[in-house]
């Protein structure tokens, strides 16, 4: 016996459809994690239903971000034979294989379709920042992640403040590469523009403002091109302009700068108490950690108990033990192995970068440069709300991008 779909199925557009479903995910993807899920399980749902296996992966087949993904994940299952805590090393094969997405993703994409989801991902945060500003302004009460001080209901601000600097530099970018010629349209870009960067200012996640700089810094330069130096000029005046502005009008942006510079003025030797005393230290434990199995680490999940041996033999101790470095978790556990073919995602996405030739040009340099500077400080792409938007934008800045006439059909 065979199975033989329903009728209405075989006149169903699949990639349409699972279009409209990766749009309700980026829609969501800044305040609804459930409707993320539902999404996802839904375009999962079409590519089975569909039963076109051989020819969607055909389509990312040519693109090597599909077997760096592939790596990857490969690296999290092999790295169970020598870790050291199975029950972690679980958990974190339940992050780790959404690598597998960014692929995935692009199987429904086509490069006409990049317009459309960039702006459901802009709408979708324009809907968080309305809340936000409700919150701050004392509209309505603080609910869920908010504080009286941090208005960011959706998720912890240190995520939000990514969600923020790269809707802002996409808004940047708009407007020196590809700006809107009705002049209604350019004054909405450049209101939103403006309120995002408030709102940056105000949810106090320092990983976020220092990296919509380094992003402002890229565009800048990749939009002056040859005339470096005033790229150089511009992102020096923009950057006072804009730093003063928030450090001179936003007590929540001045408090957070000036004890960061204080923390990092009194580091010492002991115990750690402060946000930056704290990450400093962590990343002196997890690189020592690193050191004591650097070729191959410790295995998946193994993290944390590398790191309590390395804690407990430092000067710099910490009562956190969570990773705030990226790139020392990935060392940590996979070594120099891990480490490399990590990079080499963001080399290769920089590569392809550099070498495309349309209006998302600059953003695609300057995409990977941030998550490159960003992940100094947090684990980004092991927590769920970053990590997502990573595996998006991902997806749809570097589609190998079938047209209408070469897609599945």
């Amino acid at each position: 016996m065979t199975f033989r779909l329903p009728d209405f199925l075989t006149t169903l557009d699949f990639d349409k459809t699972a279009l409209w479903f990766l749009g309700i995910l980026g829609f969501s993807l800044s305040f609804s994690p459930a409707l993320v899920s539902i999404s996802l399980g839904f375009i999962l749902l079409l590519f089975l239903l569909e039963r076109r296996y051989k020819a969607r992966l055909a389509l990312v087949a040519g693109q090597p971000l599909s077997y760096i993904a592939l790596a990857l994940v490969a690296l999290h299952i092999v790295g169970f034979l020598w870790t050291s805590d199975t029950d972690m090393a679980g958990q974190t094969f339940s992050r780790g294989w959404k690598f597998l997405l960014i692929p995935f993703f692009m199987m429904y994409v086509r490069r006409e379709n990049v317009p459309f989801l960039l702006t459901a991902f802009l709408s979708g945060m324009a809907a968080s920042e309305v809340v936000s500003y409700l919150l701050w302004l004392g509209v309505i009460a603080p609910f869920g992640k908010a504080t009286d001080a941090i208005p960011s209901p959706f998720m912890s601000y240190p995520y939000y403040t990514i969600y923020a600097s790269l809707t802002a530099a996409l808004l940047v970018h708009f407007l020196l590469f590809d700006r809107p010629k009705d002049r209604w349209r350019l004054l909405a870009v450049i209101g939103f523009l403006v309120a995002v960067l408030v709102n940056l200012s105000i949810t106090g996640g320092r990983g976020g403002q220092v990296g919509f700089f380094i992003l402002l810094f890229v565009l800048l330069m990749m939009y002056f091109g040859r005339r470096w130096l005033n790229g150089v000029v511009t992102f020096m005046l923009a950057s006072a302009i804009l730093f003063y502005s928030a450090y001179q009008f936003f007590p929540v942006f001045q408090e957070r700068a000036d004890l960061a510079i204080e923390e990092v003025m009194h580091f010492e030797e002991g115990k750690q108490n402060t946000s930056v005393g704290i990450r400093l230290a962590l990343n002196i434990n997890y690189f020592n950690a690193f050191l004591d199995a650097p070729w191959l680490g410790h295995g998946t999940g193994s993290y944390l108990d590398a790191y309590a041996r390395a804690n407990e033999r430092s000067a710099y101790q910490t009562h956190i033990t969570q990773p705030h470095n990226m790139y020392l978790v990935m060392l940590v556990q996979f070594g120099l192995l891990g480490g490399t073919l990590f990079m080499a995602m963001f080399g290769y996405m920089l590569w392809q970068g550099w070498h495309s030739t349309d209006a998302l040009r600059a953003f695609r340099v300057a995409f990977p440069i941030f998550w490159l500077t960003v992940m100094w400080v947090n684990w980004y792409l092991y927590s769920h709300h970053t990590f997502y938007a990573f595996l998006f934008l991902t997806s749809i800045l570097y589609t190998p991008g079938p047209s209408k006439e070469n897609h599945v059909t």
